[in-house]
């Protein structure tokens, strides 16, 4: 496997148990109230916060728009998605295999760059995307969001 980019890492997968989701589309400045809504959501309907929080990028952002699916892990190990049905509720979350890149500071240049080499990476190895780009923020506070995207052996080329 060659990997063309100083930061880019080949990870097994990304995997949480008792994951709450939910997808919208809307501005992308809006991301932050977004995000306030549905963490808000789920404490409110009693369910406790594990993390991380994160999120798949499902579309190529026209006029500003963005398709986003939120994630966040909850201790329980169960949720009632019929009381809830704005949410869907996973027992075990799993993409993989997949190649990671970390993005700090100067966010929205620098994840350009990184979707750009992660993509990148998979042509150069002859394999195909098979996920939207997911991010999955720090927990610590610190400014930065290690980004994955998984792929798939391209049969067809070999």
């Amino acid at each position: 496997m060659k990997i063309p980019f100083q930061n880019i890492q080949l990870e097994e997968k990304i995997a949480f148990q008792n994951v709450v989701s939910q997808r919208k589309k809307f501005h992308y400045e809006k991301m932050g109230e977004e995000f306030q809504n549905f963490v808000s959501s789920i404490v409110d309907s009693g369910y406790t916060l594990k993390g991380p929080y994160f999120y798949s990028l499902n579309n190529t952002p026209m006029d500003e728009i963005v398709d986003i699916e939120m994630f966040f892990p909850i201790y329980e190990n169960i949720f009632d998605t019929y009381k809830f049905p704005q949410f869907r509720y996973n027992s075990y979350f799993e993409i993989g295999p997949v190649f990671k890149n970390i993005v700090t500071e100067n966010f929205e240049k620098n994840t350009e760059q990184t979707y750009a080499e992660l993509i990148a990476t998979l042509e150069i190895n002859n394999l195909e995307i098979n996920t939207p780009f997911f991010h999955i923020l720090s927990e610590d506070g610190a400014k930065y969001a290690n980004i994955f995207l998984g792929y798939s052996t391209n049969f067809n080329n070999q």
